[in-house]
């Protein structure tokens, strides 16, 4: 395996979801019928035993088919995000789930097989939920007068609740409830780079990277919208939320030296091996994994996916 595919497949990291299941005792997350998620047998566990002493629970657990589903009456997003959010808070309360130590305060959508928003759920549950994610990545770079590329990359806060120190696109982060790519794209340029929304308009959606990943939180598959922003070589981004600790401008080589090195946050490398994929870096000619790499960041994921505006 060459270095660049071993990046890629510490990212994508989850090979086939129902052999693991069956070999971890995995249960499946059910909503409308779809699987919408995959949760450790020791998740369900500590939740079965927070609705053992709630006044009306909120989920249907089958030990014998490995499945938690929403009870009766919780038949809508409205009704099903509202106790779910309240089941969740009593948990973080409680620390249930070592996962809602690093609450976010945000929610993210789960889609059914209608790609509609099936339920909401606070992001740092969404690892304990194994529910499908989706973010945006934006690779800033300039381009010298003879053509060189350098890439603008972010060291993530120390105070940062997951991968403190770690090297980050310029700008990164999920898509929220009710938001579309290209408007989450603005936002997180300027809250995490100083970028003014039309600077920011000037990237140029680059396609997706899509794998299916696992940490200590739990399971992960997650789609991200990946946009590539060429910045005038006088831009100089600017730390403004405290999400970043700052910003190296540095060239592709140095760049690599760092993947290589395992400086990157896992799903940030793979954003980068992506964009020296497109820009001719890595090819067939010299990457004898080149196939391999390109199914890497292209996972297809078992799950329904939403239609974005």
């Amino acid at each position: 395996m060459s270095a660049l595919l071993e990046i890629v497949s510490k990212c994508n990291c989850v090979p086939d979801i129902e052999l693991l299941a069956e070999r971890e005792g995995l249960y499946r997350f059910l909503v409308n019928g779809d699987t919408v998620g995959h949760m450790s047998a020791n998740d369900v566990a500590a939740l079965k035993g927070v609705l053992k002493e709630h006044p009306r629970p909120v989920f249907n657990i089958d030990d014998t088919q490995r499945t938690l589903s929403f009870s009766d009456g919780f038949d809508d997003c409205a009704t099903r995000s509202a106790a779910v959010a309240e089941l969740l808070a009593q948990m973080r309360r409680e620390k249930t789930w070592a996962s809602l130590s690093k609450w976010r305060g945000e929610l993210y959508p789960v889609y059914d097989g209608s790609a509609g928003v099936a339920v909401m759920v606070e992001r740092a549950a969404s690892y304990n939920f194994g529910i499908r994610t989706y973010g945006v990545h934006i690779n800033g770079f300039t381009r010298s007068a003879t053509g060189e590329l350098r890439m603008w990359v972010g060291r993530r806060s120390l105070s940062k609740p997951t991968w403190p120190g770690y090297l980050d696109q310029i700008a990164a982060g999920g898509i929220g409830d009710g938001m579309g790519a290209w408007e989450c794209m603005v936002k997180e340029c300027g809250e995490e780079a100083g970028i003014s929304p039309e600077l920011a308009r000037r990237g140029r959606f680059a396609g997706t990277i899509q794998y299916f990943t696992r940490s200590k939180l739990g399971l992960q598959p997650e789609t991200q919208f990946v946009f590539d922003l060429e910045l005038p070589s006088d831009f100089v981004p600017v730390p403004t939320d405290g999400e970043v600790e700052s910003f190296l401008h540095l060239t592709l080589d140095e760049t690599i030296e760092r993947l290589r090195l395992g400086q990157f946050k896992p799903n940030c490398a793979a954003c980068v091996v992506d964009f020296l994929v497109r820009h001719g870096v890595v090819t067939p000619d010299n990457e004898p994994d080149y196939l391999a790499i390109i199914d890497c960041l292209h996972r297809p994921l078992p799950h329904p996916a939403p239609r974005f505006r």
